[in-house]
């Protein structure tokens, strides 16, 4: 449908230019101008008439870009909130063979065998007991998803919430965004930082704010310190890199937030974002 009205917007043009020109030859042309002059006025309505569609139908495209890009993020968000739901009622359908299983080996009094069982199946259990809650489903699915991919990578990673989250005036999708992004970004600086790589999540609310930290092995150089919530700009070679942080800045300002970052003495990096715990429904889109 999209691409049809795009057809139409490109041919429209082509019509526009084609009949100006055909206009501007009857003038070279003609040994008389009473006929084009009466001419003017449909020649004017039209060329009006056809820009305002034209400009119509580009905002009608960039709604719907805007849209599509929203729905994929919330798929997006659906999916760890999935996984996290799957994985759940997986362990929980195993309880009951490996209580089965310890209740056999008791009764045949197989100690060594129950120690060696009960061991293999806390290692199996440990990120459903790691699981930590924030207080907004979406949230904890994603940062706890985030979590176990930064520990695949060799990257330690600590959540401490000191204040459960309520936003309801903010979007779970832009909330979502806005910690997938720093949290990606947080992780490549993590893996090209030296020694032991890690990253810290804290979660407080001072006042009438939501406090959120996140601090993360390597540094942000001195030079490129006052570009980097720029739209496209990346040290990466990578198409289509360099739009995490500005996507981030724009969700924080869109909430009248504020973010801010700093390198710390020890070789980490800390984002600091503040959002007001009690905000207008915001309609406006994310550009």
């Amino acid at each position: 449908m999209e691409n049809k009205k795009k057809y139409i917007i490109i041919s429209t043009m082509l019509c526009q230019t084609l009949l100006i020109i055909i206009y501007n030859i009857s003038i070279l042309g003609s040994s008389t101008l009473v006929n084009l002059k009466k001419s003017i006025p449909f020649f004017n309505i039209f060329i009006g008439v056809t820009t305002i569609l034209i400009l119509i139908s580009f905002k009608e495209i960039n709604d719907y870009e805007k849209k599509e890009a929203e729905l994929r993020l919330m798929k997006s968000n659906m999916k760890n909130v999935e996984e996290l739901i799957t994985l759940l009622r997986t362990q929980r359908h195993e309880y009951l063979s490996h209580i089965q299983a310890i209740g056999a080996m008791l009764y045949l009094e197989e100690y060594k065998e129950l120690n060696k069982y009960l061991r293999g199946i806390s290692t199996e259990y440990r990120f459903t007991n790691e699981i930590v809650r924030l207080g907004h489903p979406a949230l904890t699915a994603l940062i706890n998803t985030k979590r176990e991919l930064a520990k695949e990578q060799g990257i330690a990673f600590y959540i401490k919430c000191k204040h459960k989250i309520n936003l309801e005036n903010i979007n779970s999708w832009d909330l979502c965004s806005l910690f997938s992004n720093l949290i990606e970004n947080a992780i490549e600086a993590a893996l090209a930082s030296k020694g032991k790589k890690w990253i810290k999540i804290m979660i407080d609310k001072k006042y009438d704010k939501y406090i959120f930290k996140i601090e993360n092995t390597g540094k942000i150089k001195d030079e490129i310190k006052d570009r980097i919530f720029e739209a496209g700009f990346t040290t990466q070679t990578s198409v289509g890199r360099g739009y995490g942080l500005y996507i981030v800045k724009k969700i924080v300002s869109k909430y009248e937030g504020t973010i801010n970052f700093k390198n710390t003495d020890k070789g980490t990096v800390v984002f600091t974002i503040s959002l007001p715990s009690e905000v207008n429904k915001y309609d406006k889109k994310v550009s």
